[in-house]
């Protein structure tokens, strides 16, 4: 294990920001500076690592640091003070347009699953939401955004750089903290419990971790691997009586791939990884749901790997995403249903 410690100074003067937050982002990981701007995070795995720092009124720090062998790492942090958004227009907290466009920010991050309505943003004063002449829908945050999730049980700070929504697509960013609700009593435990492990259920990191563990079938994954051009038999995949059936792409367009062929060893022995030249086509069969294929109703993901292979754990925790691109059925994960990456899945 790494135990990473230094100091939060501000950029400019050099002076201590005390009680800095510091944290691996997306996990329940990070502790608070001390008054004088020094920090320890200790236990932290080998390989590589994103770590957030946050302080009010500067802007979030990110940075990737790879640690190769157990000991001590030290690590400065200098931080910038916040820069105002300049060239967009932002409504006043009462206007009507505002309140409309916070319902449409709302509903984009928190989502429109079974877990979202037990999900709130406690402070949506913080957000700063702007119309562009071009027709999208941006908005940033001035503090981090605090969203209570009383169906998993989490607390999730949000540091919101960048949010986009246009044409039903949406785009947004930035570090993200989770912290553990404190449960009233035993049966509300176990009810988030069981929330988080339906929401493991047909996740990225559920499918990653299958495969990893060449366990697809198993845990109701079905994975197909885009066929390269070169090596098609023909060119075009014909419907029959106008339907699109997965059964005429197969063993032209795609072949059917298990995890092992798809897993390569990393570096270090906490890494894998995730490598595939051509597009993925996935199915998560343990669910029923309206795919392109008309013989394959169940939830479908289109995963593209830009630089042909990202990093992961063997719990499925993405940590050198390299461009990873999906969409469909598990690109609309959001905070509803998001999980932390250190979330295990047995106690």
């Amino acid at each position: 294990m790494v135990t990473l410690t230094g100091t939060v100074t501000d950029e400019k003067t050099g002076k201590p920001l005390p009680f800095a937050n510091v944290f691996i982002n997306n996990s329940t990981i990070g502790t608070n500076a001390d008054g004088d701007g020094n920090y320890r995070l200790p236990n932290l795995p080998i390989g590589n690592l994103e770590i957030g720092v946050s302080f009010l009124g500067y802007e979030t720090l990110r940075q990737t640091l790879r640690f190769e062998q157990q000991g001590s790492k030290k690590v400065m942090f200098k931080m910038k003070e916040g820069m105002e958004l300049q060239g967009v227009t932002v409504y006043a907290k009462k206007n009507k347009r505002r309140e409309r466009n916070l319902k449409i920010v709302t509903r984009e991050l928190l989502g429109t699953n079974s877990f979202a309505k037990y999900c709130r943003i406690i402070n949506p004063e913080v957000l700063r939401i702007y119309d562009e002449d071009n027709g999208h829908l941006g908005a940033q945050s001035t503090k981090p955004i605090i969203i209570e999730n009383n169906a998993l049980g989490y607390r999730i700070i949000q540091d919101l750089d960048d949010f986009d929504f246009y044409q039903g697509k949406v785009y947004y960013g930035g570090s993200t903290r989770f912290e553990l609700l404190k449960p009233k009593d035993e049966a509300e435990r176990k009810r988030w419990r069981s929330n988080q492990e339906t929401a493991y259920a047909g996740s990225m990191k559920h499918l990653l971790a299958s495969m990893v563990s060449d366990s697809l079938i198993e845990e109701g994954f079905k994975v197909y691997q885009v066929i390269p051009d070169s090596l098609r038999i023909f060119n075009t995949v014909r419907s029959v009586n106008g339907q699109n059936l997965l059964s005429n792409h197969l063993h032209n367009r795609i072949e059917a791939i298990r995890g092992m062929r798809l897993i390569r060893p990393g570096e270090l022995e906490t890494e894998r990884l995730l490598v595939s030249g051509t597009a993925l086509e996935i199915f998560y069969m343990k669910k029923r749901e309206r795919s392109p294929y008309s013989d394959m109703p169940h939830p479908f993901t289109q995963i593209s790997l830009p630089n042909g292979y990202a990093v992961i754990t063997p719990q499925g925790w993405v940590v050198m995403p390299m461009g990873i691109e999906i969409a469909g059925d598990l690109g609309k994960d959001r905070f509803s249903s998001l999980l932390p990456a250190d979330w295990k899945r047995k106690e």
